[in-house]
């Protein structure tokens, strides 16, 4: 059996270092590229604005590092092929669990990764077009996920803790065994932490990213179009909840 506690936790903490050391060799770069002409406080407000969504802290400031490195062109072509792997194994992971639902419903492995597939690169193309409706996209469902993690949460609240973790948790004998304190983790600390974030987060963006237009739910970095883009898909989703769960249940008794 899959030891998902050992998994969850290699992908945690493999993510995260990641993540650092990237973000560690980036600030290196600018800082010493630009100490010399600029203050740090105007380092600072050029990273700031290096791009919709820092891309440009990658896509600019990356490839002038490699060109100041011996042998820079080989790094380069590895370190964007890693990165295009990267973005590539997220996407099996996402692809994989919406094929997983419409599978259960019926449909052939094939259909169901294909069907997930075009719709997902017909989504994506607004924002492969328009950076700035990519940013947009990223300002909204970066903190979207905050929000899928307390719906996983109140879901497994619902089910009950110490069963979820009994028996879909600590299922493998070759796995970390959680104790009790994970029960404690899920009830109290995680819906604490996720609506600390959330509440921060609104009055931040209020108040210092967007205070003039954190009403109006077409600004790009406004207040209003996370809740509007939020509700817009919480209602889709509640409206074929039913209907999934319906075809869902249909094709296991079809199969009992």
């Amino acid at each position: 059996e899959d030891a998902v506690t050992i998994s969850a936790f290699q992908t945690g903490i493999g993510n995260n270092a990641i993540s650092l050391l990237a973000a560690i060799i980036i600030f290196s770069t600018v800082f010493g590229t630009l100490s010399g002409s600029m203050s740090n406080t105007q380092i600072l407000q050029v990273m700031k604005t290096s791009g919709p969504v820092s891309t440009g802290l990658t896509f600019m400031w990356m490839p002038l590092l490699f060109t100041k490195m011996t042998g820079g062109r080989i790094f380069a072509s590895l370190f964007f092929l890693a990165l295009t792997f990267a973005a590539f194994s997220s996407l099996i992971s996402m692809v994989e669990l919406a094929s997983r639902l419409f599978i259960d419903m019926g449909f052939s492995r094939i259909r169901a990764t294909l069907s997930i597939c075009t719709v997902g690169f017909f989504l994506g193309l607004p924002s492969a077009i328009d950076l700035h409706f990519f940013a947009n996209q990223d300002f909204v469902w970066g903190l979207g996920l905050i929000f899928s993690g307390l719906f996983i949460a109140f879901i497994i609240i619902r089910y009950g803790t110490r069963i979820f973790r009994e028996r879909r948790v600590n299922t493998s004998p070759t796995d970390w065994t959680l104790g009790r304190w994970w029960d404690y983790t899920i009830k109290f600390v995680v819906p604490l932490e996720g609506i600390v974030l959330i509440v921060w987060w609104i009055y931040l963006s209020a108040t210092q990213i967007d205070p003039k237009n954190w009403f109006n739910p077409f600004d790009t970095f406004s207040v209003a179009t996370c809740f509007m883009q939020w509700g817009a898909v919480l209602i889709f989703f509640i409206f074929i909840n039913k209907r999934l769960a319906k075809a869902t249940n249909s094709t296991v008794e079809a199969t009992l």
